[in-house]
C-alpha cells in the first residue's frame, strides 16, 4: 500500500507524494480548533449569565421615587389650562401649546392638542398667551375651548 495515497491533498496540489507525517498537521490543527471552540461553549456559566438561546426573563425596574405620581384621569372631565401657543396647524386640526401644570391631568410641558372644531384655531396666533380647556376622551386629549388672554 502506498502511504501517499492516504493523503488526498497531494492530488489537489499536483504532487506525486506527500509524506504521511505532513498529512497529519492539518488534522491536528482541526482537532485543536474544535477542542478550543467546544471548551468555550462548555465552560460553567457565571451567576448572572444566561445560556445561549435562552429566552430573556423580564425583570421589574424600580420607578424613581422622585417623580410625582400622576393623578387618576377622568374621561369626559374638562381640565382648564394656561400657556403660550407655539404652533398652529389648521389643516390637520391641532395646536401646540407650551403650557403650565394642568391640575389633575399633567405637569407643565410643550405638546400638541387635537381640536374637533378647526374654527377654534382661527382666533389665536403663535405667541399668544391663552386659556384653554382640555377633555380626556379615552383615546386622547382634545382641546374644546381656547381664547387669548388680553
Amino acid at each position: 500500500m502506498n502511504p501517499g495515497k492516504l493523503c488526498r491533498p497531494s492530488e489537489l496540489l499536483g504532487l506525486k507524494y506527500i509524506p504521511p507525517r505532513l498529512c497529519t498537521i492539518p488534522k491536528v490543527c482541526l482537532l485543536l480548533t474544535l477542542s478550543i471552540v467546544l471548551s468555550m461553549f462548555s465552560r460553567p456559566l457565571a451567576k448572572d449569565e444566561k445560556p445561549l438561546g435562552s429566552t430573556p426573563t423580564p425583570t421589574a425596574t424600580p420607578v424613581s421615587q422622585s417623580l410625582p405620581a400622576m393623578p387618576e384621569v377622568v374621561v369626559g372631565k374638562p381640565y382648564p389650562g394656561r400657556g403660550v401657543v407655539t404652533i398652529i396647524n389648521i389643516k390637520e386640526a391641532w395646536v401646540e401649546i407650551d403650557h403650565e401644570d394642568i391640575e389633575g391631568l399633567m405637569p407643565a410641558m410643550q405638546m400638541e392638542f387635537w381640536v374637533k372644531d378647526r374654527s377654534l384655531l382661527r382666533n389665536i396666533r403663535v405667541g399668544d398667551k391663552v386659556d384653554f380647556v382640555i377633555v380626556e376622551t379615552g383615546k386622547g386629549e382634545f382641546l374644546t375651548a381656547i381664547k387669548p388672554i388680553k
